[in-house]
């Protein structure tokens, strides 16, 4: 929601709470309202961010009544549906049109408005949460849907997909020499492959939780099997570490130039690998659409047909 209607969903939430004989004072953003009454505290937050709504969810707010300090409850009023909340009472339109109409008709009747912030009230308040799927290490999703169909473009339901990497970690150690020449084979480097495809990243994927994803979510199975991408890491760190030496040599009068190829040992390599799960919005529509539920960038290609994670 916008600016102009935040502004208007608090007054209204406001006209509410006064109606049922709550004190309501304006607070700063990310929140808008608190309420005393009836012996308790009400913190009030009208968004559709999901980055405040999660922070609005998580945090525990207190308030101090007659010397007394109590937990507030918290109200939140939002249309963003794609969002889960677990610690808060959850309005939407409806409930604000409800809630509305009996302030309305208990003003006309000269009376106060009962309203029960009770856990009833927030139980059939929240949406039903989505079933919990699988347990797997994943890089959490940042983008909703709502937010990933908006940059898609495509009005057509979307698909959270995971797909798996290989996380890698490698270090390299050992030297070899000829002569007075010492070449050392020193190296570490963090980047992750993809387990479908086989094309490697060489950006970290960032934070991973080991969590349920959900049950709509589809769950590709790795093609590249573990030993297969560790073989491949090891053949390109050898690759890339293998250097070519000119060595200079002098006998008598005579100088000789002799060129010499030195490779890392594949014992003195070190890989540590990790499966871990990158999610992806697909969108069908008019056209094919794929992007990042982590960044919301728009993949080049579709991830099934061989596209790098941007």
């Amino acid at each position: 929601m916008d600016s102009e209607m935040r502004d208007r969903a608090r007054e209204a939430v406001r006209r509410i709470l006064e109606a049922a004989s709550y004190e309501v004072e304006d607070l700063e953003r990310p929140l808008d309202l608190s309420a005393i009454g009836a012996g308790e505290c009400v913190i009030v937050q009208c968004s559709d961010n999901a980055g405040e709504i999660g922070q609005f969810d998580r945090t525990n707010y207190r308030c101090r009544i007659e010397e007394k300090e109590v937990t507030s409850r918290k109200l939140l009023f939002t249309l963003n549906d794609s969002v889960r909340t677990e610690h808060c009472i959850r309005w939407g339109i409806g409930d604000l049109e409800g809630f509305s109409g009996k302030a309305a008709i208990a003003s006309v009747l000269g009376q106060g408005l009962s309203l029960e912030l009770g856990l009833e009230l927030a139980a059939s308040a929240m949406p039903a949460p989505e079933e919990a799927g699988p347990e797997l290490p994943h890089v959490p999703v940042k983008v909703d849907e709502k937010r990933a169909r908006a940059i898609s473009g495509e009005s057509g339901a979307g698909i959270l997909r995971f797909i798996p990497y290989w996380r890698y970690h490698y270090r390299s150690s050992g030297q070899k020499g000829y002569g007075n020449q010492v070449v050392t084979f020193n190296a570490e480097k963090k980047g992750a492959i993809n387990a479908i495809n086989g094309a490697e990243t060489g950006e970290e994927l960032g934070q991973v939780q080991v969590s349920p994803v959900p049950i709509s979510a589809v769950v590709l199975q790795p093609m590249v099997k573990k030993d297969e991408a560790e073989e491949k890491l090891r053949t390109r760190v050898i690759e890339e570490l293998t250097q070519k030496v000119r060595i200079k040599q002098a006998k008598g009068d005579t100088i000789f130039y002799e060129e010499r190829i030195f490779k890392p040992e594949r014992k003195d390599i070190t890989i540590d690998l990790e499966l871990v799960h990158v999610p992806v919005w697909q969108f069908r529509g008019k056209k094919f659409v794929e992007l990042n539920a982590v960044t919301g960038v728009v993949l080049t290609e579709p991830m099934d047909t061989g596209a790098e994670l941007l």
